[in-house]
C-alpha cells in the first residue's frame, strides 16, 4: 500500500456538463470530466448526447475503453444498447459510430494515460 497516494472522490453535486465537442461529433454533447489525473486513475469523463447525436467511426491508439450506458440509449455500429449496457475494446480497435435517437449518457473509462483528445476519427 502506498501511504502517500490518495483515492480521487467526486461527489454527485461537484458533477458539472459543459458543452464539448470533438470533429468528429455531430448533434448536441456536453461532457463532465471526472477525474483526468491519469497518474493516479483511469480517464474518467461522463458524455451526454442530445437525440439524434453521433459519434463517428474511430479508435484510441492507446487506450483500454468502457462505455457504460447510464441513460437512455446508444446505437454502437447499428446495435441499441440500453441503460446498463457495456461495451469495450483495446487500443486500435475500431467502434462506433456511437448515436442516439432518444439521448443518451455514457460513462467513458479509458487507461492508461489517455485524455479526451486521443480519438482517431475514421471517414
Amino acid at each position: 500500500m502506498n501511504a502517500h497516494r490518495s483515492s480521487t472522490v467526486v461527489r454527485a453535486e461537484e458533477v458539472v456538463f459543459h458543452p464539448f465537442s470533438l470533429p468528429g461529433f455531430t448533434g448536441g454533447t456536453s461532457a463532465a470530466f471526472l477525474n483526468t489525473d491519469v497518474a493516479t486513475a483511469p480517464f474518467v469523463a461522463l458524455l451526454r448526447l442530445e437525440p439524434g447525436a453521433v459519434l463517428a467511426k474511430h479508435y484510441h491508439p492507446k487506450a483500454i475503453e468502457a462505455v457504460y450506458v447510464l441513460e437512455g440509449e446508444m446505437i454502437n455500429a447499428g446495435v441499441a444498447l440500453a441503460k446498463g449496457s457495456m461495451v469495450s475494446h483495446g487500443p486500435g480497435v475500431a467502434h462506433g459510430p456511437h448515436r442516439t435517437e432518444t439521448g443518451c449518457t455514457l460513462m467513458f473509462i479509458q487507461y492508461p494515460g489517455v485524455g479526451p483528445d486521443d480519438s482517431v476519427f475514421i471517414d
